[in-house]
Protein backbone atom coordinates (compact mmCIF):
# COMPACT_ATOMS: atom_id res chain seq x y z
CA UNK A 1 0.00 0.00 0.00
CA UNK A 2 1.49 2.70 -0.85
CA UNK A 3 1.08 6.55 0.17
CA UNK A 4 -1.78 7.93 -1.43
CA UNK A 5 -3.41 5.11 -0.03
CA UNK A 6 -2.74 5.32 3.36
CA UNK A 7 -3.73 8.26 3.37
CA UNK A 8 -7.25 7.65 1.81
CA UNK A 9 -7.58 4.46 4.54
CA UNK A 10 -7.00 6.44 7.44
CA UNK A 11 -10.16 8.75 7.19
CA UNK A 12 -12.50 5.51 6.34
CA UNK A 13 -10.69 3.60 9.30
CA UNK A 14 -11.50 6.60 11.35
CA UNK A 15 -15.03 6.69 10.64
CA UNK A 16 -15.24 2.94 10.90
CA UNK A 17 -14.16 3.15 14.47
CA UNK A 18 -16.20 6.48 15.33
CA UNK A 19 -19.27 4.11 14.17
CA UNK A 20 -18.24 1.47 16.42
CA UNK A 21 -17.90 4.02 19.75
CA UNK A 22 -20.95 5.76 19.01
CA UNK A 23 -23.05 2.13 18.33
CA UNK A 24 -21.85 0.84 21.31
CA UNK A 25 -22.27 4.22 23.51
CA UNK A 26 -26.36 3.93 22.19
CA UNK A 27 -26.55 0.52 23.20
CA UNK A 28 -24.94 1.05 26.71
CA UNK A 29 -27.71 4.35 26.86
CA UNK A 30 -30.68 2.13 25.81
CA UNK A 31 -29.68 -0.89 28.09
CA UNK A 32 -29.34 1.88 31.05
CA UNK A 33 -32.94 3.57 30.15
CA UNK A 34 -34.29 0.04 29.95
CA UNK A 35 -32.79 -0.96 33.74
CA UNK A 36 -34.32 2.19 35.26
CA UNK A 37 -37.52 1.74 33.75
CA UNK A 38 -37.73 -1.96 35.06
CA UNK A 39 -35.90 -0.83 38.23
CA UNK A 40 -38.12 -0.18 41.25
CA UNK A 41 -37.81 3.01 43.35
CA UNK A 42 -34.45 3.49 45.71
CA UNK A 43 -35.76 2.58 49.46
CA UNK A 44 -33.53 4.65 52.20
CA UNK A 45 -35.69 5.31 55.39
CA UNK A 46 -34.74 5.77 59.00
CA UNK A 47 -37.31 5.64 61.39
CA UNK A 48 -36.60 6.58 65.26
CA UNK A 49 -38.72 5.61 68.01
CA UNK A 50 -40.08 5.48 70.76
CA UNK A 51 -43.09 7.58 68.75
CA UNK A 52 -44.97 10.41 70.89
CA UNK A 53 -48.53 8.93 70.75
CA UNK A 54 -50.22 5.49 70.02
CA UNK A 55 -51.50 5.17 66.22
CA UNK A 56 -55.15 4.79 66.39
CA UNK A 57 -56.24 0.98 64.93
CA UNK A 58 -59.78 2.12 63.78
CA UNK A 59 -58.50 5.21 61.71
CA UNK A 60 -55.61 3.26 59.78
CA UNK A 61 -57.01 -0.46 60.06
CA UNK A 62 -60.91 -0.13 59.86
CA UNK A 63 -63.26 0.21 56.91
CA UNK A 64 -65.02 3.06 58.91
CA UNK A 65 -62.52 4.83 60.19
CA UNK A 66 -62.30 5.98 64.00
CA UNK A 67 -65.82 7.26 65.14
CA UNK A 68 -64.32 8.83 68.18
CA UNK A 69 -65.40 12.46 69.04
CA UNK A 70 -62.34 12.97 70.87
CA UNK A 71 -59.69 10.03 70.29
CA UNK A 72 -57.05 10.13 72.39
CA UNK A 73 -54.90 8.29 69.66
CA UNK A 74 -52.53 9.95 66.87
CA UNK A 75 -54.40 10.29 63.45
CA UNK A 76 -51.52 10.79 61.78
CA UNK A 77 -48.43 8.44 60.66
CA UNK A 78 -46.16 7.23 63.43
CA UNK A 79 -43.22 4.95 63.09
CA UNK A 80 -44.81 2.40 64.12
CA UNK A 81 -47.25 2.59 61.32
CA UNK A 82 -44.80 3.05 59.17
CA UNK A 83 -42.98 -0.64 60.33
CA UNK A 84 -46.49 -2.10 59.93
CA UNK A 85 -46.88 -0.73 56.38
CA UNK A 86 -43.85 -2.35 55.53
CA UNK A 87 -44.69 -5.88 56.86
CA UNK A 88 -48.17 -5.71 55.27
CA UNK A 89 -46.32 -4.88 51.86
CA UNK A 90 -45.19 -8.67 52.08
CA UNK A 91 -46.42 -10.78 49.10
CA UNK A 92 -44.12 -13.47 49.04
CA UNK A 93 -42.17 -14.27 52.11
CA UNK A 94 -41.23 -12.50 55.40
CA UNK A 95 -37.59 -14.07 57.19
CA UNK A 96 -37.53 -12.60 60.83
CA UNK A 97 -34.37 -13.07 63.18
CA UNK A 98 -35.84 -11.07 66.06
CA UNK A 99 -34.92 -11.57 69.85
CA UNK A 100 -37.66 -10.64 71.52
CA UNK A 101 -40.96 -10.77 69.90
CA UNK A 102 -43.91 -10.09 72.78
CA UNK A 103 -45.84 -6.90 70.31
CA UNK A 104 -49.51 -8.11 69.98
CA UNK A 105 -50.51 -5.91 66.99
CA UNK A 106 -47.08 -6.78 65.02
CA UNK A 107 -47.86 -10.33 65.80
CA UNK A 108 -51.17 -10.01 64.10
CA UNK A 109 -49.39 -8.40 61.40
CA UNK A 110 -47.39 -11.36 60.59
CA UNK A 111 -49.94 -13.59 61.36
CA UNK A 112 -52.35 -11.80 58.26
CA UNK A 113 -50.04 -12.38 55.80
CA UNK A 114 -49.08 -15.74 56.67
CA UNK A 115 -52.76 -16.27 56.57
CA UNK A 116 -52.75 -15.45 52.60
CA UNK A 117 -50.11 -17.40 51.87
CA UNK A 118 -46.87 -15.54 52.60
CA UNK A 119 -43.83 -17.69 53.65
CA UNK A 120 -42.90 -16.55 57.03
CA UNK A 121 -39.83 -17.79 58.89
CA UNK A 122 -39.14 -16.91 62.43
CA UNK A 123 -35.89 -17.04 64.09
CA UNK A 124 -35.68 -15.83 67.94
CA UNK A 125 -33.73 -16.26 71.37
CA UNK A 126 -34.53 -19.43 73.76
CA UNK A 127 -35.18 -17.43 76.37
CA UNK A 128 -38.02 -15.26 74.58
CA UNK A 129 -39.61 -18.21 74.33
CA UNK A 130 -40.97 -18.37 78.19
CA UNK A 131 -41.00 -14.60 78.22
CA UNK A 132 -43.96 -12.56 79.25
CA UNK A 133 -46.26 -11.73 76.50
CA UNK A 134 -43.80 -13.99 73.71
CA UNK A 135 -45.57 -14.44 70.71
CA UNK A 136 -44.05 -17.34 69.67
CA UNK A 137 -46.66 -20.22 70.72
CA UNK A 138 -49.55 -18.10 68.46
CA UNK A 139 -46.77 -18.41 65.53
CA UNK A 140 -46.38 -21.95 66.14
CA UNK A 141 -50.30 -22.60 66.47
CA UNK A 142 -50.82 -21.24 63.14
CA UNK A 143 -48.03 -23.18 61.43
CA UNK A 144 -45.15 -20.51 60.82
CA UNK A 145 -41.90 -22.52 61.28
CA UNK A 146 -40.17 -20.97 64.77
CA UNK A 147 -36.53 -21.82 65.30
CA UNK A 148 -34.66 -20.82 68.50
CA UNK A 149 -30.51 -20.95 69.17
CA UNK A 150 -28.89 -22.63 71.72
CA UNK A 151 -27.62 -21.55 74.56
CA UNK A 152 -25.52 -19.92 76.29
CA UNK A 153 -24.95 -17.13 73.64
CA UNK A 154 -27.76 -15.31 72.65
CA UNK A 155 -29.53 -14.38 68.66
CA UNK A 156 -29.97 -11.17 69.94
CA UNK A 157 -30.15 -9.33 65.98
CA UNK A 158 -33.40 -7.27 64.92
CA UNK A 159 -34.15 -7.67 61.26
CA UNK A 160 -36.70 -8.76 58.90
CA UNK A 161 -36.72 -8.97 55.04
CA UNK A 162 -39.46 -8.36 53.15
CA UNK A 163 -39.98 -10.67 49.81
CA UNK A 164 -36.14 -11.56 49.73
CA UNK A 165 -35.85 -7.45 48.36
CA UNK A 166 -36.55 -4.93 51.43
CA UNK A 167 -34.47 -5.07 54.56
CA UNK A 168 -35.27 -3.75 58.09
CA UNK A 169 -33.09 -3.84 60.48
CA UNK A 170 -32.09 -1.90 63.90
CA UNK A 171 -32.15 -1.56 67.86
CA UNK A 172 -35.98 -2.31 67.60
CA UNK A 173 -37.36 -5.33 69.37
CA UNK A 174 -40.77 -6.15 68.89
CA UNK A 175 -41.83 -5.53 72.11
CA UNK A 176 -44.98 -2.34 73.38
CA UNK A 177 -41.99 -0.90 75.30
CA UNK A 178 -39.96 -0.50 71.93
CA UNK A 179 -42.57 1.64 70.45
CA UNK A 180 -43.69 3.87 72.94
CA UNK A 181 -40.76 3.65 75.85
CA UNK A 182 -37.25 3.37 74.54
CA UNK A 183 -34.54 5.17 72.44
CA UNK A 184 -34.25 2.88 69.02
CA UNK A 185 -33.81 3.02 65.25
CA UNK A 186 -34.60 0.94 62.48
CA UNK A 187 -33.30 1.30 59.12
CA UNK A 188 -35.23 0.21 55.85
CA UNK A 189 -33.54 -0.47 52.21
CA UNK A 190 -33.98 -2.25 49.29
CA UNK A 191 -30.31 -1.63 48.35
CA UNK A 192 -28.88 -4.95 47.04
CA UNK A 193 -25.48 -4.57 48.42
CA UNK A 194 -26.95 -3.95 51.94
CA UNK A 195 -30.04 -6.96 51.50
CA UNK A 196 -28.64 -9.51 50.46
CA UNK A 197 -25.55 -10.34 53.37
CA UNK A 198 -28.74 -10.21 55.36
CA UNK A 199 -30.34 -12.64 53.40
CA UNK A 200 -26.98 -15.16 54.13
CA UNK A 201 -26.70 -14.51 57.38
CA UNK A 202 -30.29 -15.70 57.87
CA UNK A 203 -30.05 -18.48 55.84
CA UNK A 204 -27.14 -19.06 57.72
CA UNK A 205 -28.94 -19.18 61.04
CA UNK A 206 -31.85 -20.87 59.69
CA UNK A 207 -29.67 -23.87 59.18
CA UNK A 208 -27.81 -23.70 62.28
CA UNK A 209 -30.55 -23.71 64.36
CA UNK A 210 -32.61 -26.74 62.53
CA UNK A 211 -34.21 -28.64 65.52
CA UNK A 212 -31.68 -31.94 66.18
CA UNK A 213 -28.21 -29.80 64.95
Amino acid sequence: MNSVEISGFIPKLGLVVVGIVLAECTRQGLNYLLQRKNSKPVIRQVIFFPDKQIACKDFFDSVEGCSRIRCDFSHTTTGFRQLLSHKKSARKSIDIAVYCISCFEIADVVLQRHKVGVRVRVITDQSMEIAFGSQNHRFMKDGIRVHTNKPPFLMHHKFFIIDDELLCSGSFNWTSQAVTGNNESVIITNDPWTVEPFLAEFQKLWQETKPGN
